[in-house]
């Protein structure tokens, strides 16, 4: 049985920063990869609908957890309930979701959910364009995901 895997960005696409996982998702979709990619604008249950029936699941959303902007960290489910600084994010809120779908349908959840989280520098301005640190996590995320799935579809 072929395994199914899944790029899921999240943000608003309005927001400067916080539309880095949506780029993400954007620039996986455009490649050659053989994945799926899904663009959700919150951290809401919808997430949970999104990934069940996948094997594989890289979630990527931007965060506020006090890094210097443009810092990537990836984390699980699990991590964002063990840091204290992810827990002040709106991670915990992605957590927290992520965390009850495990609980409510566990055979219907990813075996392997990683999410990368991406350090905003401005959440708030309207605009569809990102600030150059979180730019260039764009770009890096996006290599990083490209080897991961690379490695493992060839």
């Amino acid at each position: 049985m072929k395994k199914k895997f899944l790029v899921c960005g999240i943000g608003n696409p309005m927001l400067k920063d916080d539309r880095a996982g949506i780029e993400v998702a954007e620039r996986i979709e455009a490649s050659d990869l053989d994945v799926d990619t899904e663009i959700i604008y919150g951290v809401g249950f919808e997430v949970n609908d999104k990934v069940m029936g996948y094997d594989d699941v890289i979630v990527i959303d931007a965060a506020k957890i006090g890094k210097p902007p443009g810092t990537i960290t990836q984390v699980s489910v699990e991590d964002i309930f063990a840091d204290h600084k992810l827990v002040s994010s709106h991670a915990v809120t992605l957590g927290s979701t992520l965390k009850v779908g495990y609980e409510l349908f566990p055979e219907q959840m990813p075996g392997r959910l990683q999410i990368i989280l991406i350090e905003a520098e401005d959440y708030f301005e309207f605009t569809r364009e990102c600030s150059a640190p979180v730019n260039t996590a764009i770009a890096e995320v996006f290599d990083l995901i490209t080897e991961y799935y690379s490695d493992i579809l060839s």
